[in-house]
């Protein structure tokens, strides 16, 4: 087989794993999680483990999406499952000076723009998406990726609440059930600026998150942990404009023309931090 059709085999591969939504689900819990095995997927995605066997089979067929985890599946219990070296590189996991370092820095810099400006990145940024046309599938895929997440933390805090009525006596009683987060908050506005001040308050939480991750991880080797005492965390936010923005046709209307002011600085933007 020819390097090409090689490629040609392995993007169908992913185009075909994106549509199916468990599959996908599959492979955001191993990103996001690390190693698991079938039960532990089960619970996640909310799905029977009889269905999440059938998808690890032809997850497992080549180009191999995912594959066992030797070291893992020796010193535990169960067989476990890792990306395979294709999907990390197609599913990278961010890191975490993107939000240390890269995210506070472009959204300082774009707070020096104003309105039109702004407006422009918008449209630039977009427009030089490789995926354009694909972006909104991508994000409600995501969603539904979060939203097993929100029901595997949701069913998991009702069992200990049921648990604790009973009278029953948690396993670990230093950490003897887990808890959830939900706040949101609603406002107004009216230009771009906006809700650049709005995502440099959430970088900065972020980048406090980045860090407590770094002083954790740090702990826990002192301490030596073993990996089947540390409990994952998630927290991610959510957040858009609750709006209808219209389009209309203009046979003179070109947003190259348009935007053609904005490039230099846009490229200023992200000087540095796309590339790394």
């Amino acid at each position: 087989m020819t390097a090409s059709k090689k490629s040609d085999k392995l993007t169908k591969r992913f185009e075909d794993l994106f549509a199916n939504e468990t599959r996908y689900g599959i492979i955001m819990a191993i990103r996001n999680f690390g190693s698991m095995n079938i039960k532990t997927l089960s619970k996640i995605m909310g799905k029977t483990e009889s269905t999440i066997f059938h998808h690890i089979g032809e997850l497992l067929k080549d180009p191999k999406i995912i594959e066992i985890d030797n070291d893992k599946t020796i010193s535990t219990r169960g067989i476990f499952y890792k990306l395979s070296k294709i999907t990390e590189k197609h599913y990278p996991k961010t890191s975490d000076d993107v939000f240390e370092e890269d995210l506070p820095t472009v959204f300082d810099r774009v707070s020096k723009l104003n309105s039109e400006e702004i407006g422009k990145m918008m449209m630039l940024r977009m427009l030089s998406q490789p995926d354009l046309g694909e972006m909104s599938k991508k994000a409600k895929r995501s969603m539904s990726y979060f939203h097993n997440i929100e029901n595997f933390i949701l069913n998991s805090f009702e069992r200990s609440e049921q648990a604790l009525l009973k009278g029953f006596k948690p396993k670990n009683l230093n950490y003897p059930f887990g808890s959830h987060s939900l706040l949101s908050i609603d406002l107004k506005i009216f230009k771009p600026e906006h809700m650049i001040d709005i995502a440099i308050v959430t970088s900065e939480f972020f980048a406090k998150i980045a860090k407590l991750k770094r002083k954790f991880e740090t702990e826990m080797k002192k301490k030596k942990i073993a990996e089947e005492q540390q409990i994952d965390v998630i927290y991610y936010l959510f957040g858009g404009e609750i709006s209808e923005f219209e389009f209309e046709e203009d046979s003179t209307w070109n947003y190259q023309e348009y935007t053609a002011d904005i490039v230099e600085k846009l490229q200023k933007i992200y000087e540095g931090i796309e590339e790394s």
